[in-house]
This record gives C-alpha cells, sequence and structure tokens, in this order.
C-alpha cells in the first residue's frame, strides 16, 4: 500500500536531533560516491496582475534508504507592498501552500510514501545547517545568536540545541513583536535564555555562533561583524551574505556548488516586466565553493582546526539526499507505529509502457 502522511503526523515521526544524525549519515553516503541527485530547478511563469507562477522540484536517491525522492512545490509569487522589495508566496489562497514529496522504492519501482512536505521542509533545513555546525563550530559553543524569527529560525535555534551546549539564544528581527514572540516560545520550548534584541549587530556580539534566517533580498552582513572564532550559517546566502565577507572566513562550506537551473517563458516575461521573478539576483561568485557539506561529511575535507578561526557555512538550495534519507526514516516509522492513510498502490501503476 501507498502511504498518505499530513504534516501534524510527520511531526509525531520524527525527532530534530534524529533528523541531524539522518541528514550527516545521508551527506556522507553522497560524499563517498553512494547517492544521487539532480539540483533544483524551477519554472517561473509571469502571470500578469504583479503575479508569478513558479514550480520548484529536486530529488534524489540516498541507495542505503531504499528510496528515491522528489520534491514538488508549486506557488503563486507576488509583491508584498511596493514592487521591487520582499514577496509573499502562496496556493489556493494565502496562508495555504502546496508541496510534496514523492518517495519511490529504488527496488521495486512502486511509489510507496506521499508526505506532505511542510514539516519536514522547515526540520530539514534547519537540521541541514546544524550538520555542518558539527564540524564547523567550536564544539562548547554556548551562545547563539538568529537573525529572523519565522518557521527557519525556530528550525535553526532547536537544530543547534541538538548539537551544541547552548545556553543563550539572542535573536532580532525587524519587527520587535515578532523577536519577543519568539524569545517566549523558545525559550520555554528549550529551556534556555532566549533574549530579543533591537540590532541586528547585536546577535553578533558574543556570540559562538550565528544563523540567519531571513527572507531577505539584499545582503547585511559584513567581515566587521564577525569576531574571532564564530560560526556563520546562512538559509539565504544571497540575500544575507554576498560575496563581500567571503575572504573574511577561513573555512567556508558551500551546501552544494552553484545553482539550479531556472526556465522561462520569454514573451510572458517581457510582456509582465513587474512581475516577481522569484530567484532574481544569484551569482554563483557569492557563494564559497571549495568544500562541500557532502565532501566535509565524508572526511574529504577538513572543517575548523583552530579555535578562532571564523567559518562559514551557505546552506543554498534543497537537496534530493535530504528527503531520501528523512522521507525513508518517516515513512518506515509510520508503518511500524500504523500512522497515516494507506492508498491502493494499483492506483499509481498503470499497464502501459512510459
Amino acid at each position: 500500500m501507498t502511504l498518505l502522511l499530513n504534516n501534524e503526523e510527520i511531526a509525531q515521526l520524527i525527532s530534530t536531533r534524529e533528523c541531524v544524525e539522518i541528514l550527516e549519515e545521508g551527506y556522507r553516503e553522497c560524499g563517498l560516491g553512494r547517492a544521487a541527485h539532480r539540483r533544483r530547478s524551477n519554472i517561473i511563469v509571469p502571470t500578469g496582475e504583479g503575479k508569478t507562477f513558479v514550480f520548484a522540484n529536486f530529488e534524489g536517491t540516498v541507495i542505503q534508504s531504499g528510496y528515491h525522492a522528489i520534491r514538488l512545490r508549486s506557488d503563486v509569487n507576488e509583491w508584498l507592498g511596493e514592487k521591487g522589495g520582499r514577496t509573499t508566496k502562496w496556493a489556493s489562497r494565502p496562508g495555504l501552500y502546496c508541496g510534496l514529496a514523492l518517495l519511490y522504492n529504488i527496488h521495486t519501482g512502486e511509489l510507496d510514501g506521499i508526505l506532505n512536505d511542510g514539516f519536514l521542509q522547515v526540520m530539514r533545513v534547519g537540521a541541514t545547517s546544524a550538520v555542518a555546525a558539527k564540524y564547523l563550530s567550536r564544539e562548547d559553543s554556548s551562545v547563539l545568536g538568529v537573525i529572523g524569527a519565522g518557521n527557519q529560525a525556530r528550525s535553526h535555534a532547536e537544530a543547534m540545541c541538538a548539537v551544541r551546549p547552548i545556553k543563550k539564544i539572542k535573536v532580532h528581527s525587524l519587527r520587535r513583536e515578532s523577536r519577543s514572540a519568539f524569545a517566549r516560545e523558545m525559550q520555554a520550548r528549550l529551556g534556555i535564555e532566549v533574549e530579543p534584541v533591537q540590532t541586528m549587530e547585536e546577535t553578533f556580539t558574543g556570540s559562538d555562533m550565528v544563523c540567519a534566517c531571513t527572507d531577505s533580498s539584499r545582503p547585511f552582513v559584513k567581515s566587521a561583524l564577525l569576531e574571532p572564532g564564530i560560526f556563520l550559517s546562512s538559509a539565504r546566502p544571497f540575500g544575507e551574505v554576498g560575496g563581500e565577507p567571503l575572504a573574511t572566513f577561513d573555512v567556508a562550506v558551500v551546501h552544494e556548488r552553484g545553482f539550479g537551473p531556472r526556465f522561462r517563458p520569454l514573451d510572458a516575461e517581457r510582456r509582465n516586466p513587474g512581475a516577481p521573478m522569484a530567484l532574481g539576483g544569484k551569482d554563483e561568485k557569492d557563494l564559497p565553493s571549495q568544500i562541500t557539506l557532502s565532501e566535509l561529511c565524508a572526511g574529504l575535507a577538513q572543517g575548523r582546526t583552530g579555535r578562532e578561526q571564523k567559518t562559514y557555512f551557505a546552506n543554498n538550495e534543497g537537496h534530493g539526499v535530504q528527503f531520501s534519507v528523512a522521507g525513508a526514516f518517516v515513512l518506515k516509522r509510520a508503518r511500524e507505529r500504523g500512522a497515516g492513510r494507506e492508498l491502493p498502490t494499483k492506483w499509481f501503476l498503470q499497464d502501459i509502457s512510459t
């Protein structure tokens, strides 16, 4: 039977600490040549009235997991306020989203699982940064700075606490009410001090680790902010860090070199010059490229070697390895616990060769 799992069910099947461990093993397998994946690609179609349809997907197989995973996301993007600033995305209506992870059994070719991707998507980004932190941050790191107060900020805070003995978190976001709400929630959840701070600079001062988790379109991290011994991670390297600070880092690791292809209908783009383009402003020179996370986990490259070193992880784009290993874990546990809804696998098979 093919198992259908929603976000609420998935949240009960995997912990942040488990996700970090699973992903680290997946990246190690990838670095050792025992996995295959395709970079994220994007179809970007301006549809008029300041809106753009975006379809994004990436996929991968980690042989050890037994599954090939493909993650699919369908969004309408539109400007939030004035054109040229921030955008918002939705499916059906604002506040709803359409994202799925499909899991195919590599031994039978059958579709074994259909997962809502929301919970796992947020968790895997923070957990990926935490995998990098295991190799790039001081083992005794106790002060964490977080820039941003949304889902990714929460995911990163929890993931960093899973790999380092964090005693205090400082959080900054543009809206006071957002950072205050984050502080209250995460202090209760993690059982440590969480302080909302008024300026972004305060998140760097005296911090062992800083996680940038914003939707910024303009880089704001500058070399002058980076104190000796710091570990920085960015969930949006092009919009948060850019190229200016790269020479400052002693060790810099990228999730994956470069970025995936983008496809656009040129005539529609000409007819809608003001439409959000979803991925504008990316330039490969703004990414560190010497070491990937897979190479680091496989022992093919070295992480932090000195206490005063400044280190950086650019967590750019998705990776099929993530959903292959984490999806396989969730699917196995769901079957063990009787979670989800079973659909006849024959619904997804046919007798016509393709």
